[in-house]
């Protein structure tokens, strides 16, 4: 039996336990208004799978992707020129999702798995965090036992210091499961967040947000949404809070901030074996707010994605946007004065999309966005990384 809204760990937030509320939009969902008014253009930036995105303080986007398997390669583009100019960062046996955050200034900081060998072994296996200031590359490995970060994902502040949220999964036999990665206090830190065991596949997603650092994820033991937050310092705790039991819920989060620091997170509620709605859920007032955005019918778990359906950024006025995507559309959603408005905005055309979307607001709230479409399904993945822009 699922349990209410419940709180564990040892910090000063067990007053954020209140009952979740629960606000279902119906008709208001497909209002005129908003994301329907956008004007998209869409190109093709490179050839891989998973990509993702960040924008510096001048709107200028930053592109990471990668292929996967024995001859893998992580792949950094940006078009800060005018034109799109892509490097190969690294090279080895990796696996995705991969992810990029960047500086106020434009550095960028790339996480990833590597597998630290040619072929599979559940002693190797590690998280690094690429980034390059000044004109080279370096590469930190995180050191940690186990088969760490999975599912990666980075975070970082304009003084360098980083902030990883990864999975050391269950299914090469670990008991760690969700862990936070920073440099924030000298050398390298690993912390066990306190999931308990949990597999890969269902997305992790970090950010930090006035001080304080985030992680939401799927509690695949009980089907719920948890946010993770950490108490300051070196010797800070994690509280874990349940966000949402009403269901498989959970899936594919992703986290952000709002300006007042209140976490939102986007993620995907399972209806059937292909389909889902996607919600919204904050905190206000202490208490956990939720209400439905939108419906998935052609979700496929499993080798062709399915990691990062969801994405969510907050503009300057705290109203929330989110992205979503399956094997055939890709749709963007708005809300403003409490209600939201929704459109497709790039359907396949023959070819599956990859599942996945990372996406940004500008300084004047514009959306960009990347995802995949495939064009090889067989063996390792591959196809054509896409980047999208809206205007007025």
């Amino acid at each position: 039996m699922k349990n209410a809204i419940s709180t564990r760990g040892l910090c000063a937030f067990a007053a954020l336990t209140a009952a979740a509320s629960v606000l279902t939009i119906g008709a208001a969902l497909m209002a005129p208004a908003g994301a329907a008014e956008l004007k998209w253009s869409f190109e093709k930036v490179g050839e891989g799978i998973k990509p993702a995105l960040a924008l510096d303080a001048a709107n200028t986007p930053h592109i990471t992707f990668l292929t996967e398997e024995i001859r893998g390669a992580a792949f950094y583009t940006t078009n800060k020129s005018g034109q799109w100019k892509t490097e190969t960062v690294s090279e080895g046996y990796f696996y995705g999702p991969i992810d990029i955050a960047v500086t106020s200034g434009g550095t960028p900081y790339i996480t990833y798995h590597d597998h630290q060998s040619s072929g599979f072994n559940p002693r190797l296996g590690a998280g690094v965090v690429l980034t390059n200031d000044g004109g080279a590359w370096t590469l930190t490995t995180i050191k940690d036992p186990g088969h760490d970060q999975w599912d990666a994902d980075i975070a970082v502040e304009d003084n360098g210091v980083w902030h990883l949220a990864g999975v050391d999964p269950s299914q090469f036999g670990s008991q760690d499961g969700i862990e936070y990665i920073t440099n924030a206090f000298g050398e390298v830190k690993v912390e066990q967040v306190g999931s308990g065991p949990q597999p890969y596949e269902f997305a992790v997603s970090i950010k930090v947000g006035q001080g304080v650092v985030g992680i939401s994820y799927f509690d695949a033991g009980s089907a719920d949404l948890v946010y993770a937050e950490r108490g300051a310092g070196a010797a800070g705790t994690w509280t874990l809070t349940t966000v949402d039991s009403g269901g498989d819920v959970g899936r594919y989060s992703s986290l952000a901030y709002d300006s007042k620091g209140a976490p939102h997170i986007s993620y995907l509620s399972v209806t059937g074996g292909a389909t889902g709605i996607v919600r919204h859920a904050w905190r206000e007032g202490g208490a956990w707010k939720t209400e439905d955005v939108g419906a998935l019918d052609k979700i496929q778990a499993g080798m062709t994605g399915a990691r990062k359906i969801t994405a969510i950024a907050l503009d300057a006025d705290g109203n929330p946007h989110i992205m979503f995507t399956d094997r055939a559309v890709l749709k963007y959603a708005s809300r403003k004065n409490g209600a939201w408005s929704s459109t497709t905005v790039f359907e396949n055309k023959g070819n599956k999309l990859g599942q996945l979307v990372e996406f940004a607001l500008d300084g004047n709230a514009m959306p960009h966005v990347t995802f995949f479409e495939l064009t090889s399904g067989s063996g390792p993945l591959f196809g054509d990384i896409l980047y999208g822009s809206a205007t007025n």
